[in-house]
């Protein structure tokens, strides 16, 4: 059977579908890539924004438009929240929702075998967390350690599509990591859908989980996003004393204008933000900081909107991830006053990618001369002597080399910076 598996959304959504394409290939099914004819398509979706909704819905279409015969199944957070929408749509054979994703497999085989399988195929809401380390097509492992979330933002459906948080035991992730490094990976990515609430139901937290994780030998760790008040001391004592804790955090700020970010029901302030990214660049220097930033959420006027450049002004971090935001439906945000303009919202978006490209750029530039730990992922497409890779600060690279194989750690000197990527060369 062949299969294509198209992935839209988070870090987690990208982790699931890892684990789905590693068991399709498991079980000797042949994948193929999203352009091609298949037997079988999955569109593991997103509904963050109602733009996420319809790319998955046109998706689909595409997908029966390449092969009439062939089956296609919607899984994941938009399955989860809008099934009855799903099930009307003629190019969905079957709708599967956050809990039971892996189940589409045996689907389509006994669909296959002419077994009548009903197209409803949504169960609860409760995400979707491996026991056992599902491995990575890819030279880093990533392993989503909770699922669900337990907040309201104003902006956001996920809770309804993944319910509560969750978490995987402390014992089953040790045992998934020790996996991950006896098979060669030397760095694991731990995700979650709000992984600050790792333990939350297992009476133990995110920091006992690096502290154990840490203190034995291991691969490097680097973390998913966390929230500026999620960050506590006794994980930054962790940071500082151990090089295999990555120097990258990813910082969802939202917002530097207090008004919004309660609007948004956020519970921290920009102040906050200021001074966690200060205090991670003062104990680890070139350290990458990663910021997610919603620009036009209802009720951001030009005050507001200058208050989270100012915020950024007086903050360290390295790199901005801009969304636009769009009302989504079913979410206190799309009923609130004040919806701002499309054509603001495009300015303002473009101003800080300007301004993210800007100081990206700069800190790329800081760091020649700088020898840096690099995990080599691929080889180029065009030049096969090229390899591209990351550091430990989460620069992408590039390195000339004649002989090398994903997973292989080498020690680089940043060269040059060419684009969004780096030269390295071997130390």
């Amino acid at each position: 059977m062949r299969i294509a598996i198209k992935t839209f959304g988070c870090k987690a959504n990208s982790t699931d579908s890892d684990a789905l394409f590693l068991e399709a290939k498991k079980r000797g099914y042949e994948i193929v890539d999203e352009t091609a004819p298949a037997d079988a398509y999955v569109i593991n979706t997103c509904t963050v924004t109602e733009n996420a909704d319809r790319d998955a819905r046109h998706q689909a279409h595409r997908f029966k438009r390449q092969n009439q015969g062939g089956l296609v199944a919607m899984v994941g957070c938009y399955a989860q929240v809008a099934k009855d929408t799903l099930l009307q749509l003629p190019e969905v054979d079957f709708v599967v929702g956050t809990a039971n994703k892996f189940k589409i497999l045996d689907h389509f085989e006994k669909a296959f075998k002419n077994e009548v399988i009903s197209k409803d195929q949504v169960e609860p809401a409760k995400g979707f967390l491996p026991e056992q380390f599902p491995g990575s097509r890819y030279a880093r492992a990533t392993i989503k350690i909770q699922d669900g979330c337990n907040y309201r933002c104003s902006f956001c459906i996920i809770p309804e599509a993944r319910g509560r948080s969750r978490s995987l035991k402390l014992e089953v992730i040790e045992q998934q990591v020790a996996q991950a490094y006896q098979e060669g990976f030397k760095e694991v990515v731990l995700t979650g859908i709000h992984l600050a609430h790792y333990g939350w139901d297992q009476n133990t937290d995110l920091v006992e989980l690096m502290r154990r994780l840490l203190n034995k030998q291991g691969p490097r760790i680097r973390l998913s996003s966390l929230d500026p008040f999620e960050i506590p001391n006794e994980l930054l004592d962790l940071f500082q004393t151990h090089e295999r804790f990555c120097p990258h955090f990813h910082i969802a700020l939202q917002s530097g204008s207090d008004l919004i970010l309660s609007r948004m029901r956020r519970i921290y302030q920009a102040k906050e933000f200021i001074e966690i990214t200060k205090r991670i660049n003062s104990l680890r220097a070139d350290t990458f900081i990663g910021v997610d930033v919603i620009v036009g959420f209802p009720g951001e006027g030009e005050k507001e909107f200058q208050e989270t450049l100012d915020c950024l002004e007086k903050s360290y971090w390295t790199k901005l991830h801009v969304f636009s935001f769009s009302a989504r439906k079913g979410t206190v945000a799309a009923t609130l006053d004040a919806q701002v303009p499309d054509n603001i919202i495009a300015e303002r978006s473009e101003a800080l990618r300007r301004l993210s490209d800007k100081q990206y750029f700069q800190f790329m530039e800081s760091q020649i001369g700088k020898t840096k730990k690099t995990i080599l992922e691929r080889p180029s497409k065009k030049h096969p002597d090229v390899w591209l890779g990351h550091t430990e600060n989460y620069l992408p690279t590039y390195t000339l080399l004649s002989t090398a194989q994903p997973k292989m750690e080498v020690s680089c000197e940043i060269i040059k910076v060419e684009g969004d990527k780096v030269w390295t060369i071997l130390k």
